[in-house]
């Protein structure tokens, strides 16, 4: 990504004044790889994900790796001709205004996402490291289609959740000092048509479980159609609202696959894949 980026030679205004964003960053080995970057950005790979509701346990057998996102923007600020803080103004395909300077050539929106959303919050602790070796998600009757999670790496360990309400009841407890804590909102939208070309959750090209936006910035840079990654986010909106709907019954269910391995080695970012019980 960043190679392709520095061919392109792009001017990129940021209204925050120092990159970095910190975030979970678990994405599957394909779309790190459709992304181009050097692997001195994973932090630490994975091939399970154990999935629990306290009672019964659910094993996901997969390829994903912990993307260190904070590290990636940094990288690419010092490579980069960067802006900061600046509050640009997309005026039409060619034209930005920052301030009384304008700048001409081809724009690309990547400002966020704009307009109404169901927003869930997100909080995650930084705390010492666990002697773990698998990825968990935490389930819970209360969180209605949110979770829990605890990300273990070598010199630290993610441990966080997110929920349409206050997300910190649901953080799983692992008994380790926190050394940081960090949280934000995510939007759980359908794909959007904008009148600028636009990448990243401009788009509305969410994963709209667990959020992100890596996925569809990965699959467009691989020339995936744009029909392809909406209808994936489309499928996962869908059924997030009826995992919504139907939260209590989902983990009623959940107990019958209790001890069960769900295999999901390749694309486990189309997460529409892992309702797919041939799997099993």
């Amino acid at each position: 990504m960043g190679l392709k980026l520095k061919d392109r030679d792009p001017i990129i205004f940021d209204r925050r004044r120092f990159p970095g964003k910190e975030c979970t960053g678990i994405v599957s080995t394909s779309t790190f790889t459709k992304l181009s970057l050097p692997r001195e950005f994973v932090d630490r790979e994975f091939k399970v994900i154990r999935v629990t509701d306290g009672r019964h346990d659910v094993v996901i057998e997969t390829n994903v790796l912990r993307l260190n996102r904070e590290r990636v923007e940094v990288w690419l600020d010092r490579e980069l001709r960067t802006r900061r803080p600046v509050d640009a103004v997309i005026k039409g395909e060619e034209e930005v205004l920052v301030g009384t300077e304008r700048f001409t050539g081809k724009v690309f929106d990547a400002s966020g996402w704009k307009g109404r959303a169901k927003w869930v919050k997100a909080v995650e602790l930084v705390t010492e490291p666990l002697e773990q070796e698998e990825i968990l998600v935490t389930l819970d009757s209360r969180n209605k289609a949110g979770f829990g999670w605890v990300v273990p790496l070598p010199d630290r360990a993610l441990v966080g959740a997110l929920s349409y309400g206050d997300p910190r009841p649901f953080i799983p407890r692992v008994g380790k000092r926190i050394l940081k804590v960090h949280g934000g909102a995510i939007p759980r939208v359908k794909p959007i048509k904008t009148n600028v070309p636009s990448i990243g959750d401009r788009t509305g090209l969410i994963k709209t479980f667990t959020g992100g936006g890596l996925f569809s910035i990965a699959e467009i840079l691989s020339d995936t159609p744009r029909e392809k990654l909406e209808r994936e986010i489309r499928r996962q909106y869908l059924i997030t609202e009826l995992l919504e709907r139907s939260w209590r019954l989902v983990l009623l269910a959940f107990r019958f696959l209790d001890g069960k391995t769900v295999r999901v080695r390749e694309e486990f970012d189309f997460h529409s894949l892992l309702f797919s019980l041939t799997k099993l």
